[in-house]
């Protein structure tokens, strides 16, 4: 093969069908990159089920050879593709504390990606969630924990790859303990080599253990590791001799996007692309300029920098998860049914009869629930105040207040709904951090009057936002609330760390997010109908107390 060709194998582009963006003018950006230049495969962002499924089967029609289709996937195909359904975060599955929830998300994620003709999914996300200001990590851990991370983490591989699609544990050797978005700029994890070893390597070493197809990097850096400030996408002392050497990992190791501001800002697209290959990654994903990072990496060779051979290993690497793909996909072409661990994990009584099929199908979405229900915790309840009684909070005044940041794009109708189901009367005010002092006032005075009032923050860990949790300005309006009425329950649909900005609060609910599934829940278990079972999954939070054990 032609060594441009080669090289341009070893590129995963992009293609975004989100709103506002130009799908057409990406599609034939791809369509060249993918048969002109010859790229490797691509990662999706946004789109539907049937359009994806149509994009995917165009370009592989096309193509010289076998393309490699991913998307970041971490709460189910919904996260990207609308028709997908959309699981609870990882956090929410650690706090169930169920393993079997994993791996049964793991295994319907991959069964729909399938679908739509992705085979790569980009989760696990394996980071040790230790650090409560973390922008970027959160919600998206397992927890805490190092076992109880390496147990979902392994228990997620084993589903999504049973399913036919190659799991990916990210990132690698960890981005839990960072106070800075690498969308942004450069972390760095100052931890030494023996509290690295005992936190952010256990849940890799899990992963490797069940058998991942795929690690992402971290363009973290780590002092411990490297000696330097280098991230450890471009470290060969992390990514070749303690990641291939010392941990034994056989598969396909892909960078974390090459655009993001703590690569693109310090090295440029082509510097990148030579240091990610030299340091042992076999995939650039998303290089800024996909023709100057294959330009780039091409006058490596021909420089004598990088060994064609070294090319060659790579290719063979990607080559063997394409063959594992292929046995995949022909020995399950009549499987249908959910495995035993899904059926061990649900109950047949929880699931609809006739839910047991491949695709996008109400069983799914039944896991998803089941997932949510589970999760929900109750971090305090000082004041008593929960399970609230519909029955006698009727002819009641009851003011609820929906908190979210105005750039956090949510859709808040299923709690809104599911509230209204029960207190037809109910009084929601929908509250940002842009709120009026004034007005702020006025919500005061009508929670200090109400018979029950019931404050629901909003907030999601999203890239380049740069901070974690909800903006300073809509805690501000959270503590407001409060101090005009102590006595409300708070529903936090995002991570724990909130109770960090409500150190007074007394009834404090934590959801773990916004997914419809979630916002079900939360009222259920609001009101008495499912029991709040759920358990703090990270031991960061003063007063709280982290959840033990772990059921299969």
């Amino acid at each position: 093969m032609e060594l441009t060709r080669k090289i341009a194998r070893l590129v995963m582009s992009s293609i975004s069908d989100r709103q506002g963006d130009d799908l057409s003018a990406q599609y034939h950006r791809l369509r060249r990159e993918v048969v002109e230049l010859g790229i490797g495969g691509y990662i999706v962002f946004g789109g539907n089920v049937d359009s994806t499924a149509q994009l995917t089967h165009e370009l592989a029609g096309e193509a010289h050879q076998s393309l490699l289709v991913s998307s970041d996937l971490e709460r189910g195909l919904g996260q990207q593709l609308d028709g997908g359904t959309i699981f609870p975060t990882q956090m929410a599955v650690g706090a169930t504390g169920v393993r079997d929830f994993a791996y049964a998300q793991g295994w319907a994620t991959a069964k729909e990606a399938l679908s739509s003709g992705i085979d790569i999914v980009f989760s696990p996300v394996a980071d040790v969630a230790s650090e409560p200001t973390n922008p970027i990590i959160g919600i998206r851990a397992f927890g805490g924990d190092p076992e109880t991370v390496s147990a979902m983490t392994a228990a997620f591989v084993r589903g999504c790859q049973q399913a036919g699609a190659a799991a990916t544990a990210k990132h690698f050797p960890g981005h839990g303990d960072t106070r800075l978005d690498s969308h942004i700029e450069l972390p760095t994890v100052t931890a030494d080599r023996a509290t690295l070893e005992a936190r952010e390597f256990v849940p890799f070493r899990a992963a490797i253990e069940a058998g991942v197809r795929v690690i992402m990097t971290a363009h973290v850096a780590y002092p411990a590791l490297t000696g330097g400030d280098v991230p450890a996408t471009l470290a060969g002392s992390v990514m070749t001799d303690l990641l291939r050497h010392e941990m034994g990992f056989e598969g396909v190791l892909v960078t974390d996007a090459l655009v993001m501001g703590a690569i693109a800002e310090r090295y440029g697209c082509e510097e990148a692309a030579v240091m990610a290959l030299e340091a042992g990654a076999d995939i650039l994903l998303m290089p800024p300029d996909v023709e100057k990072a294959v330009g780039a990496v091409r006058e490596a060779v021909r420089e004598g920098r990088i060994n064609e051979e070294r090319i060659d290993r790579s290719l063979k690497r990607i080559d063997e998860l394409h063959r594992w793909l292929g046995d995949y996909r022909e020995a399950d072409e009549n499987h249908v049914e959910f495995p035993p661990e899904i059926a061990g994990a649900f109950g047949h009584d929880e699931l609809p009869d006739d839910n047991h099929r491949v695709g996008l199908d109400n069983g799914h979405e039944a896991a998803a629930d089941h997932i949510a229900r589970r999760a929900v915790t109750l971090l305090r309840d000082d004041a008593a105040l929960v399970p609230l009684s519909a029955a006698a909070l009727t002819g009641k005044r009851v003011a609820v207040f929906t908190l979210k940041d105005s750039d956090r794009a949510m859709n808040l109708v299923w709690f809104r709904s599911h509230l209204e189901a029960r207190l037809p009367d109910v009084e929601d005010t929908a509250v940002d951090g842009r709120t009026a002092p004034d007005e702020v006032d006025r919500l005061a005075e009508v929670a200090s009057v109400a018979d029950v009032s019931v404050i629901a923050v909003f907030d999601d860990v999203v890239a380049w936002k740069g901070r974690s949790g909800p903006s300073a300005a809509l805690m501000a309006v959270a503590r407001r609330l409060l101090d005009a009425a102590p006595d409300s329950v708070v529903l936090a649909f995002t991570g724990p760390e909130v109770a960090l900005e409500l150190p007074d609060v007394r009834t404090l609910i934590c959801c773990y997010d916004a997914s419809e599934p979630s916002q079900r829940a939360a009222v259920e278990a609001l009101f008495g109908e499912s029991p709040l079972t759920g358990r703090l999954p990270v031991d960061v939070l003063p007063h709280f107390r982290i959840g033990a054990g772990l059921e299969s």
